[in-house]
């Protein structure tokens, strides 16, 4: 059941094969010329990558396009999470699932399953193996996810960046899709105004997101070890995760397999 403060709409583009060819040099071009960094984290069944970072992006309005999602096209196994250049909206990649994510001038969420826009910052992996975790009926909220995923990582014998996959139908996510317009000032307190709220209820879905210790910041918030956008199974609704109840059970963590 779909519950929230605006209704959502959606709408699907085919991409273009053509336009994807054309771009999949463009990140080896732009790390040739010494204009993006990219960084790589290696961990047993999985290869972690980000550009850019959270923090210039808010706080100092670096909101030019960093990375173009089409050289993602094609590949198998990514999982990614970001804002849409210009903090026009929120990327969500469940493997290999684009999910693009804006408020239109309805105040309506239109969700266009496609590659073809930019990330200001980025952070993604392709994921050979998973292995799989009940989540407790404990674990509830987002703190709680949190801490849950760290706390399995650790055992298991991630000691790096890892991405995550929780699967199931939560009771709530809150979530939000950030609509920045150009004369938006960078900070905090502007950042907020920009983040439109929404609710979904008891709806099969995939949240996707990435744990770290050391990345706060950069693609964690500060202040937090985790960064999680999601996904509906019939990728209509998506967005950055901000609160959840995940109800008395069901849920399902996913983590790199070692």
């Amino acid at each position: 059941m779909l519950t929230r403060r605006h209704l959502i709409r959606t709408g699907y583009t085919a991409g273009c094969t053509v336009c994807a060819a054309l771009a999949a040099g463009r990140l080896s071009q732009a790390l040739a010329a010494g204009t993006v960094t990219l960084s790589e984290i290696n961990g047993p069944s999985y290869a972690l990558r980000f550009v850019g970072s959270q923090r210039e992006t808010i706080m100092m309005g670096k909101r030019t396009a960093l990375l173009d999602l089409r050289t993602l096209k094609g590949r198998r196994h990514v999982y990614g999470i970001g804002p849409i250049e210009g903090l026009a909206g929120e990327v969500t990649i469940v493997n290999s699932r684009p999910a693009l994510a804006r408020v239109g001038a309805d105040r309506l969420v239109h969700v266009v399953e496609s590659y073809d826009s930019g990330a200001p910052f980025f952070v993604w992996a392709e994921v050979a193996a998973w292995q799989t975790e009940v989540v407790p009926s404990s674990v509830r909220t987002v703190k709680d996810l949190e801490t849950f995923v760290g706390n399995v990582g650790a055992k298991v014998g991630l000691t790096q960046a890892f991405p995550f996959v929780v699967t199931g139908m939560p009771e709530l996510i809150d979530f939000h899709i950030v609509d920045a317009k150009p004369d938006t000032p960078p900070g905090m307190a502007d950042h907020a105004k920009i983040q439109i709220q929404f609710d979904l209820r008891r709806q099969e879905a995939t949240l996707v997101g990435f744990w770290s210790s050391q990345h706060q910041g950069v693609f964690t918030p500060m202040g937090a070890n985790m960064h999680v956008h999601f996904q509906t199974t019939d990728n209509k609704v998506s967005g950055h995760v901000q609160g959840l109840d995940l109800g008395q059970g069901g849920m399902t963590l996913s983590l790199p397999k070692l």
